[in-house]
């Protein structure tokens, strides 16, 4: 191949490969937060407090 072409096809991988990595980190940070509030709905009650209401007429 021609050095453009490899030249395209190196900037086509490395753009793919910081996508990859830009969504990883996303769906860690998003996992994490999901974590976080899970915890701080049950610290503060608010968790057993909506079931409770979601049963009632």
């Amino acid at each position: 191949m021609s050095s453009g072409a490899d030249f395209v096809i190196a900037v086509y991988a490395v753009i793919w490969f910081v996508l990859l990595m830009y969504v990883v980190l996303l769906a860690s940070r998003t996992a994490r937060l999901s974590r976080q509030v899970e915890l701080l709905s049950r610290l503060t009650g608010l968790h057993d407090e909506d079931d409770e209401d979601a049963g009632a007429p």
